[in-house]
């Protein structure tokens, strides 16, 4: 179904039950798990009530088991080039301070939807828009913008530390070494079913050669350092603004602009790089890599977006199977890589590009038992999967993201989970019903 026909379809519905003098509408159906903790964000531009209003002035709220309730909810203020906005930083703010502004965006939870609400279901403050979001069997569900309600969910999806290095949700818990960020310390995930921390480390790495290509240096997480300088906490998502800094001989080479952002079941890295001129005649056919590198997954399989339809298995050497991963699973214009792990943990990582410059990507992968490749906790590449970028651009700023998903067991084919999982529900806003 259009756009344009849900929205007819929302009208027709909203005239439907304004005549019905009946109080409640029939429940809809449980959503899929893939769905239920889709990251809702709905841009200022759409909630035309709420424009040029403060933001602390509202809130959300759902039907709930008969019942009106707050539910969570943030509003995040964005920057003149598209990143949630930090005062302290050297991009301006896209509106004004504190105020819903076209680009600021609405954030919650696909699961918090609910019925429509009836005459009889009062609430607190005033009801200014209605927020309809259909799924793919077309199912409406609703959430409602309030503003000055006193009431507020107490519910934290996720909950984040940055003196303590340390972000939990309930279904995963990362801690970051606290000389840096990239590097992780631990990473836990609720009902794996392993002996062992199923993650060894999250691995960066710039290879380059300087002025030639006669010494190749490599710059990796000891000397690509990651502090936190400003946090945006909400229920929904924690924002931590990073300075990635690449050092030559404790010398700062170049900072690199890193937001952080954790979701309930998801961590999103949103690289933002732009290579001083000087800088850039220095490097010589420059490779980033950046890769999660597993302990001891024996058995584990990978698929990929353009690979063979056949997994590699991780076994501790690299086969026919996963050298054609390798040659032919990922490009910049489908950019997924899925591992399963077969012990309740499912990782679905995307790649994509938020500017316009553009470089070749490749699929990095090593399954070598025998490999010690520093810093790294646990021995031996079992696996070590991610991406690779096989050049920075000669002018302008590159800009990309890698969105990486955790859950404990996807259903479908690894193609249906990456196309769904990345398919947001059609969303209409209405002004409110006649009970408000």
């Amino acid at each position: 179904m259009s756009s344009q026909l849900r929205y007819l379809s929302a009208i027709i519905t909203v005239m439907m039950l304004t005549l019905s003098t009946s109080q409640t509408v029939l429940g809809a159906e449980p959503l899929a798990d893939i769905d239920a903790f889709k990251v809702i964000m709905i841009e200022g531009s759409e909630l035309p009530e709420a424009l040029g209003q403060p933001i602390a002035d509202f809130s959300l709220a759902a039907l709930i088991d008969g019942e009106m309730e707050p539910i969570p909810f943030q509003i995040d203020e964005y920057n003149k080039n598209g990143a949630v906005y930090f005062e302290y930083g050297d991009i301006e703010l896209g509106g004004a301070p504190g105020i819903v502004d076209l680009n600021d965006k609405l954030v919650f939870i696909y699961k918090d939807a609910g019925e429509r609400r009836g005459s009889g279901h009062l609430y607190d403050g005033k009801i200014i828009q209605e927020i309809v979001l259909y799924d793919k069997t077309d199912t409406p569900r609703y959430v409602y913008l309030v503003k000055k309600s006193r009431l507020r969910s107490d519910d934290q999806y996720v909950r984040y530390s940055a003196d303590e290095a340390l972000v939990e949700t309930d279904f995963y818990s990362i801690s970051y070494n606290k000389d840096n960020h990239i590097s992780w310390n631990d990473f836990s995930i609720t009902e794996f079913s392993g002996d062992e921390n199923p993650i060894d480390a999250l691995k960066v790495r710039l290879t380059t050669g300087i002025l030639n290509n006669i010494l190749r240096y490599e710059f990796n997480n000891r000397n690509l350092v990651a502090m936190p300088k400003s946090v945006r906490s909400g229920a929904i998502r924690s924002t931590t603004q990073m300075d990635l800094v690449l050092n030559l001989a404790k010398l700062p080479l170049l900072h690199i602009d890193l937001q952080l952002h954790h979701y309930a079941k998801s961590t999103v890295y949103d690289v933002r790089i732009l290579i001083p001129r000087a800088l850039r005649v220095l490097l010589v056919d420059p490779v980033l890599i950046m890769s999660l590198e597993g302990n001891n997954l024996f058995g584990a399989e990978l698929y990929t977006a353009s690979g063979p339809e056949l997994p590699g298995v991780t076994d501790g050497k690299v086969d026919d199977i996963e050298r054609l991963h390798v040659e032919n699973g990922i490009s910049e214009s489908d950019g997924w890589i899925f591992l399963s792990t077969k012990q309740n943990l499912d990782i679905l990582a995307f790649f994509d590009f938020s500017s316009e410059n553009k470089e070749v990507i490749s699929l990095h992968y090593n399954d070598d038992e025998n490999v010690i490749d520093q810093p790294e906790r646990f021995p031996g590449q079992l696996p070590n999967v991610g991406f690779k970028m096989h050049d920075l651009p000669k002018s302008g700023p590159i800009g990309f993201v890698i969105n990486i998903n955790f859950d404990k067991s996807y259903k479908g084919t690894p193609n249906q989970i990456a196309n769904y999982l990345r398919q947001a529900p059609d969303i209409v806003v209405l002004p409110p019903n006649r009970y408000d």
